[in-house]
């Protein structure tokens, strides 16, 4: 019993960890026509990220569907096209 409520305990805190870098990276490399591996994100504060790479750059902002930070996503703010 014990061992099932530590396992709903982390999975709880799993859900409400916010949008992912591997979500940004994705996101961005399509908004900015560029491959993942040569993006380079940059924080600016604890819920905006700076993505550059090929020429270009793009504000991303992350936005959540519940105030506990779940169903996250990153939204592009502004870029430079």
């Amino acid at each position: 019993m014990k061992k099932i409520l530590i396992l709903l305990v982390a999975a709880a805190g799993l859900l409400g960890c916010g949008a992912t870098e591997e979500q940004l990276r994705a996101r961005a490399a399509f908004d900015l026509k560029c491959n993942e591996c040569q993006l380079e994100i940059v924080p600016i504060d604890e819920r905006t990220r700076g993505v550059r790479g090929c020429g270009h750059q793009g504000t991303y902002v992350e936005s959540c569907a519940q105030q506990n930070r779940t169903n996250c996503s990153w939204i592009l703010n502004s870029d430079d096209k």
